[in-house]
């Protein structure tokens, strides 16, 4: 009956165990003398991953139930056990390692009783271990990554299991280091709303809050893609918590590599192939214009080229072009390329311009939601390490081998992921954390590969639409000032409508808020309705009152007309104050008396387009008794010049027939 216990207890033990590793939760219980405890779910906190000859190890653990840590702590049978394995020395065994397979070969145990464990101020439990003293230490003389294994004890069997490594190194090797990139794009919805006002949603508020964090609090440097539109968005908002996070971002960029990138997504695939170059190149201006200004001391790099989409052999012709020479994709967008059988080296999609991507397997570790992040992010420093082995032992040039690591989309990589694996890389004495836009140019020698061609969409479909507005936004825009700030508002408005990430739906609405926005400018210049005038005289002053209720002066041509009254001057372009009214005098001369409509339109100074309804006015002609005298006058002295004429004729010819000589 012992017997079966004792099978029983080690049973639970070794499932316990495996469940933990497998990294699900489980509610299994071991008999330990008279109580039972849950098996114990452990988080690995913080440890130094790159540790060198002479100095400590330390490993911080978590023990998430604090009635389960409170029961280790009284319980004096508990050990916390750190033992050391053999150096591994190829990626598969690291990731097997990862996976939950026992590490081979055992080179060092340390047991540490929990009162010689010191501990934070959050209850977790850390562990010092000297690499050369006789106690309490973890003896190690050659260079290697070594898998570690943390496990929690009591009466001397494991109740917790963790698997990590690290990178152990004598100052006095000197090496040749792997240039590494951490790439990352962000994206949000549009901050500019098609009615032409600043909306940032919280969900985006989160979003590049956690960005700043994670520049705040990694290794330096990053590569990070802000859509330069939300940066703008940010710069635009009246909200004091968007100036702040833009503030916030700005600061943190200094530290890191911001990349290019168009003011919003265009497809330069799709641009070179329908003709919709200019596009490309405002919208890539303005972007290289907004990282500029956001991009602390740094130049702006242009020759890198980071896409979360494919980018066939027509947007490399249009890249390259705009001077870019590397073609980086993440895993998503590089999918319909196929394996590449080396990640870490260049590849060509034409002769002027290299490819690169990041290997799979990294963007899947990147990209899942772990349970331990910080065992993750030291699993894969310890790949990368076999990787750069791996190319050295193949005879590589360190140099000209570039790892680039993301997720499958290019998503930002957890925050609590990334600050460890960035430190790990950052001072391991093997491995260089670099800038992507530090990626040296390909040679000619460059394997070439076979792009398949990009069809997800159309970037001409928005473009033409947008076309349909240029002479309304042409002839819209000589009513402002030449300060205006509409100018710039209106260029980014028709700028954003080209995102090729927006639906029929969504264009559609940003086309009508375009029009309208140009439309509700237009019509901020009135004539007051319903009024009449009366002209004393045939000819006169007519007094029509403008009434601009914009913030900016307008300018508009007026044009005026009636049946029965002349309008001598025809050039009648005048500018109303903002917010304000003028009395525009116009010269009318009469051609009748009685009452008679005056029809007046407001056009842009072009005269090119209505900039209002039309407005018909009365007008009453009070001079009729005068006009009619000098008009009735006129009249009875052509009759009688020409009864005159008719009768001086008529003599003439009866005087003829009568002469002599006629015969």
């Amino acid at each position: 009956m012992d017997r079966l216990r004792r099978v029983s207890s080690a049973v639970t033990i070794v499932l316990g165990v495996a469940l933990s590793l497998s990294g699900l939760p489980t509610h299994q219980t071991s008999a330990l003398g008279t109580e039972t405890i849950n098996l114990v779910d452990v988080r690995l906190v913080a440890q130094n991953f790159n540790v060198l000859a002479g100095t400590q190890f330390r490993f911080t653990v978590d023990v998430l139930d604090a009635t389960v840590r409170n029961q280790l702590e009284q319980d004096p049978t508990t050990t916390l056990r750190i033992t050391v394995f053999a150096p591994v020395t190829t990626r598969e065994q690291v990731r097997s390692i990862t996976e939950g397979a026992e590490p081979v070969r055992e080179l060092a145990v340390a047991d540490l009783r929990l009162i010689q464990l010191a501990q934070t101020e959050t209850n977790n439990f850390t562990a010092f271990l000297s690499s050369t003293a006789r106690t309490n230490s973890l003896l190690l003389t050659d260079d290697g990554v070594y898998p570690i294994q943390i496990s929690f004890m009591r009466d001397g069997q494991p109740v917790s299991k963790l698997n990590t490594f690290v990178n152990f190194y004598n100052s006095s090797t000197q090496t040749s280091r792997l240039p590494i990139a951490i790439a990352s794009t962000v994206t949000t919805p549009l901050a500019l709303a098609p009615n032409g006002t600043i909306v940032i949603s919280g969900a985006t508020r989160k979003k590049l809050a956690n960005l700043a964090q994670s520049l705040e609090s990694g290794g330096t440097p990053l590569s990070v893609q802000v859509s330069p539109e939300i940066l703008d968005g940010l710069a635009q908002s009246t909200q004091p918590v968007d100036i702040d996070l833009l503030t916030r971002l700005q600061t943190a960029f200094s530290n890191h590599d911001l990349l290019r990138a168009p003011f919003v997504p265009f497809d330069p695939s799709s641009a070179q192939r329908t003709g919709r170059i200019n596009d490309f190149l405002q919208l890539q201006s303005l972007g290289d214009e907004i990282i500029e200004l956001r991009n602390g001391d740094k130049n702006l790099s242009t020759n890198i080229w980071f896409s979360n989409v494919l980018i066939d052999a027509d947007g490399t012709e249009l890249l390259h072009d705009f001077n870019v020479h590397t073609v980086v994709l993440t895993p998503q967008a590089a999918a319909k390329i196929g394996a590449l059988d080396n990640y870490a080296k260049p590849y060509r999609i034409s002769s002027d311009v290299a490819l690169r991507t990041t290997d799979p397997l990294y963007a899947t570790a990147l990209t899942s939601n772990q349970r331990n992040p910080v065992i993750t992010a030291y699993s894969l420093a310890a790949e990368l390490l076999m990787q750069r082995q791996e190319i050295a032992d193949g005879g590589g040039v360190m140099s000209s081998n570039f790892v680039i690591l993301s997720t499958t989309t290019g998503a930002p990589i957890d925050a609590k992921l990334l600050a460890p694996l960035a430190i790990a890389i950052d001072r391991a004495p093997q491995l260089r954390l670099r800038a992507l836009s530090s990626i040296p140019r390909a040679n000619s020698e460059t394997t070439l590969v076979k792009i398949p061609r990009s069809n997800r969409v159309d970037v001409s479909v928005a473009g033409k639409a947008s076309d349909s507005l240029a002479d309304e936004l042409a002839s819209t825009s000589l009513m402002l000032p030449t300060d205006a700030p509409q100018h710039a508002a209106w260029t980014t408005t028709r700028l954003v409508m080209l995102d090729d990430r927006l639906s029929g739906e969504n264009f559609a609405s940003y086309f009508k808020g375009f029009r309208n926005q140009l439309r509700l400018l237009r019509i901020s210049v009135r004539v007051p309705r319903s009024l009449s005038f009366t002209l004393g005289e045939r000819k006169s002053d007519l007094r029509l009152q403008l009434r601009n209720s914009a913030a900016v002066d307008l300018t508009v041509s007026v044009e005026i007309s009636s049946a029965k009254l002349q309008f001598p001057d025809k050039d009648r372009v005048i500018t109303v104050p903002a917010n304000g009214t003028i009395d525009l005098v116009i010269p009318v001369v009469a051609r009748a008396s009685g009452r008679f409509p005056i029809e007046v339109v407001l056009y842009t100074p072009d005269g090119l387009v209505q900039a209002g309804q039309r407005v018909q006015l009365t007008a009453r002609v009070a001079a009729i008794a005068g006009l009619g005298l000098v008009v009735s006058g006129a009249s009875a002295l052509v009759l009688l010049a020409w009864w005159l004429s008719h009768w001086r004729t008529n003599r003439r010819k009866s005087a003829t027939k009568k002469h002599p000589a006629i015969g």
